[in-house]
């Protein structure tokens, strides 16, 4: 309720935002066992338009299918090659202790950015606080049901949420699949934590602790491959929530930082009770909501026996405070949605009605 108050008072501020100025950028890319993914990936590296000076980095994090001989062959960027693979946040810092742009894009090799994406996001920058800002991250495919579940949920979670996030200097993660930085951040902040579950987190909560500002411009774009299958989603979101908690606990000193009261009094504490108390709190809903439906029933179904008829009257049914919890939950969450998929100009067809019904419905109890 909240989020979408707020939205609808300040709704524009994630918007492109053009610099006067166009300041050197490097795009670096870490790339392991990528060929599925890279031809593609650099296509629209290439493609991307920026007016300052650009420089193409990949970085070649040991791979053996044949991604190392094919980037050797594609002019026009510069390709590091590690000893051996060691992870993705080794081998962003090894690249990063080598950038001397002023800013730095870190993207995921499996990734197409929108050609404007670095145009529409380098606005923000001239806020000298700002230290990253991040783009709209959405599924490459759209077609199967999967997709289309995770579709609606990367519109929530990285348009209208992150977005809103914004407005009170509150993101708590700089996403993976593509962000531009300021390079000099990495300085005073260091580089990528190599030990931790979910790296974008990590770095982002440590923006926060160093009192820089994260962006988030809902009119770029940027596509990023999403799992597949059952098994793949759910290694990822374990993966990324487990990640959550973790990092929420690390920086746990952000908690009632009077330096950002919005992040320190109101996003961090939602973050901590989200994940560690959404399991309690929906178990019960669901066996309250059972034994409203059990009662119902067999409340009426002694009626029935005794009377031959069910006699009901609308006006004299009782909710209690669960029924209209989840009445008035719903319906907010809805308009979440449809606030969010207006935000990025899609308009739902019939054929998504059921995946979003699912996406409000079903499809978070499979997050819990």
């Amino acid at each position: 309720v909240f989020f979408l108050l707020l939205f609808l008072e300040k709704g524009n501020w994630g918007e492109a935002r053009y610099a006067k100025t166009f300041p050197s950028l490097t795009v670096l890319v870490p790339v392991y066992n990528s060929m599925g993914t890279i031809k593609k990936c650099v296509k629209h590296i290439k493609a991307l338009k920026y007016p300052g000076k650009l420089d193409l980095v990949f970085v070649d994090d040991g791979c053996t299918d044949g991604s190392t001989k094919y980037l050797e062959k594609v002019s026009g960027i510069k390709l590091i090659k590690m000893k051996k693979n060691s992870g993705k946040a080794v081998a962003m810092n090894f690249a990063l202790s080598k950038i001397k742009t002023e800013m730095v894009a870190c993207m995921d090799s499996d990734t197409y950015p929108q050609e404007d994406v670095l145009l529409k996001t380098s606005g923000y920058f001239e806020d000298k606080k700002v230290g990253a800002v991040s783009c709209l991250i959405l599924p490459d495919k759209n077609q199967n049901f999967m997709q289309r579940i995770q579709f609606f949920e990367y519109v929530l979670g990285f348009g209208l949420s992150n977005t809103v996030l914004t407005f009170i200097n509150a993101m708590t993660v700089v996403p993976g699949p593509m962000t531009v930085f300021r390079r000099s951040v990495f300085d005073k902040i260091g580089y990528y934590d190599t030990k931790n579950l979910t790296e974008d987190m990590e770095i982002g909560l440590r923006l926060q602790k160093f009192n820089f500002k994260i962006c988030n411009c809902f009119e770029a774009y940027a596509r990023t491959d999403t799992p597949d299958t059952w098994k793949k989603l759910f290694k990822q979101r374990d993966r990324w929530y487990r990640g959550r908690i973790f990092n929420v606990l690390k920086y746990n000193k952000l908690f009632f930082n009077k330096q950002n009261k919005n992040l320190g009094f109101f996003v961090l504490p939602y973050l901590f009770s989200l994940e560690l108390i959404s399991m309690i709190l929906v178990l019960r809903f669901i066996i309250f909501f059972v034994e409203d439906g059990v009662r119902f029933i067999t409340i009426n179904g002694m009626v029935l026996a005794s009377t031959g008829s069910l006699g009901l009257e609308i006006p004299k049914l009782i909710f209690n405070s669960t029924i209209i919890f989840f009445m008035f939950s719903y319906v907010f969450i809805f308009l979440f949605l449809f606030f969010s998929l207006r935000l990025i100009r899609y308009k739902p067809t019939k054929r998504d009605v059921f995946v979003i019904l699912i996406n409000i419905l079903l499809y978070p109890m499979f997050i819990t």
